[in-house]
């Protein structure tokens, strides 16, 4: 299943702090690629976590949800569980 879940960057002195709302996580990057990257991985991540364990996957909130503060930046990040999950019991 492919979802597109909203990121909250938050600049930092060197690189990013990245809050994933929906999943209620927090990850970083030293620069908004690697940030965006890094937000990929860790939604996957507990995405499969949580399907291992039989939970429900959350909805994507709506942008206009997400709150900012100044110099933050609200993106969309997408993740395809059915790719992550074919890679991830290849790799057990």
């Amino acid at each position: 299943m492919k979802n597109s879940y909203p990121i909250l960057l938050i600049p930092e002195k060197k690189g990013f702090t990245v809050y994933i709302p929906d999943f209620d996580i927090n990850t970083q990057g030293k620069d908004l690629t690697e940030a965006i990257e890094m937000a990929r991985d860790a939604i996957g991540l507990m995405g499969i976590d949580m399907e291992d364990d039989k939970k429900v996957l959350p909805t994507p909130s709506s942008l206009e949800s997400i709150k900012t503060e100044n110099n933050e930046i609200v993106s969309l990040v997408d993740v395809d569980f059915a790719t992550i999950d074919v890679v991830t019991k290849c790799a057990r």
